[in-house]
């Protein structure tokens, strides 16, 4: 009876201890640019070894990401932009491979543009590429990548930016924190996709609703260590008391 407690104990703490990660790295990311919350769900597992009715452990479920829409600040900063609704930018992650970012705080590094972690920002024609003779860029509602030239007045459309719309139920996020296709796939490219310029989508993680979750979580490991603690107490009584003499 013992061995079974302390196996139940083990399990819950172990999920607790699991659920606390998620939570953490929510409330880590939660003025992360167009961070989006991570959740995992719970499902008993019923260990059957008679036909008759045995303990029940905890074990992981499916995890999955809200999509819903963050906050929207305006910044009046060019290479700032916010997906409007449904949508994601295409970006090129650190080994080639496509993905999809809610994360419109774009720089220019080494003549390129990329997000805030990197990624190159695609384009309908490849990666965006920036002269070094731009004297400013500007982004269009509909992703057209338009710079301005020393010495010319009339700004020029070099680029228009890949904006996508998969279907978010066939999304799964990567450790890099972008969204990927399964099995290697790539999105195609949604015109009616928009941006709001000089703007970014902050995080939809509820700071109040996170915090909540990781008092409540700290309660149950805690509790589940006690439980363990417990039970390992009264199994030292229990053989301390077997050894008394008859």
């Amino acid at each position: 009876m013992v061995d079974k407690a302390l196996f139940l104990g083990t399990s819950a703490a172990k999920e607790s201890m699991h659920q606390l990660e998620i939570v953490t790295n929510n409330l880590a990311n939660v003025t992360k640019t167009g961070f989006r919350a991570d959740y995992e769900t719970q499902v008993p597992f019923q260990l059957a070894e008679t036909e008759k009715e045995s303990r029940t452990y905890g074990v992981h479920g499916a995890s999955y990401s809200d999509f819903s829409q963050g906050p929207v600040i305006k910044t009046e900063r060019d290479l700032d932009i916010a997906v409007a609704g449904k949508g994601f930018i295409a970006v090129q992650n650190k080994i080639g491979k496509e993905g999809y970012t809610r994360d419109g705080n774009l720089q220019i590094q080494d003549g390129l543009l990329k997000t805030a972690g990197g990624h190159l920002v695609l384009g309908s024609s490849g990666v965006i590429s920036i002269p070094e003779s731009a004297e400013r860029l500007s982004i269009a509602t509909d992703g057209s990548v338009s710079i301005k030239f020393k010495g010319d007045p009339n700004p020029v459309i070099t680029n228009k930016i890949k904006f996508t719309n998969p279907d978010i139920a066939k999304l799964g996020k990567g450790e890099d924190g972008l969204f990927y296709l399964p099995n290697g796939a790539t999105a195609n490219l949604d015109d009616s996709v928009r941006i709001t310029p000089g703007a970014l989508e902050s995080s939809n993680v509820n700071a109040v609703e996170a915090l909540t979750s990781l008092i409540e979580l700290s309660r149950q490991f805690d509790m589940d260590s006690n439980l363990m603690k417990t039970m390992q107490e009264n199994a030292t009584k229990a053989n301390e008391i077997l050894q008394l003499p008859a």
